[in-house]
């Protein structure tokens, strides 16, 4: 069998292309890795940031936290309004949240069922499972999934109708005593 030089140079380019493409092929593809100007967050731990905000929140006939990216939010606050140690307190209470998932249910966070997380959550809110990372990114991820859910345009447009301030001005409502003696 006779190979000239043209026939070897595009085997070569094909095989050495192939080869470039393998191992993306072979990888895990359930989520890629986040990565912010600070810090970078693995897949699982955005699917674990996930279940957090969708157990705190949970969508029934209105959205829930996660149908407004809270998760998102928080990693973005994180990224852009927290010192260094703070984030790297906050991603230590992040594992810590799925070992103790672990040692209560046998899964990880993201894998529990919904009972199995409330539980641990209320375990962790009454300071039951130790550790001062996890009692940080608990009460950190709890207060920013809460500020942005009442940021949410849903929530502003269809659960309390913001309004500009000062706000209405009705001239004919009465004052009562009470209120003269507020101001």
């Amino acid at each position: 069998m006779t190979i000239n030089r043209r026939t070897a140079i595009r085997q070569l380019a094909l095989l050495s292309a192939s080869a470039a493409l393998l191992p993306s092929c072979m990888g895990d593809h359930s989520k890629p890795d986040l990565v912010l100007n600070h810090f970078t967050v693995s897949g699982a731990g955005q699917l674990t940031l996930d279940a957090l905000t969708s157990t705190l929140i949970p969508a029934t006939d209105t959205p829930g936290a996660r149908e407004t990216g809270s998760s998102l939010f928080i990693l973005k606050m994180l990224n852009d309004c927290s010192s260094k140690p703070d984030q790297d307190t906050f991603f230590k209470g992040l594992k810590q949240l799925d070992e103790a998932s672990r040692k209560m249910n046998g899964a990880t966070f993201a894998d529990a069922t919904g009972g199995q997380r409330e539980a641990l959550l209320t375990a962790i809110g009454d300071f039951q499972i130790p550790g001062d990372e996890l009692n940080f990114f608990y009460s950190t991820a709890r207060k920013l999934t809460i500020l942005n859910y009442t940021s949410s345009q849903y929530f502003l447009t269809k659960v309390q109708v913001y309004e500009l301030v000062p706000g209405r001005w009705h001239g004919c409502v009465p004052v009562t005593p009470s209120q003269k003696s507020n101001s």
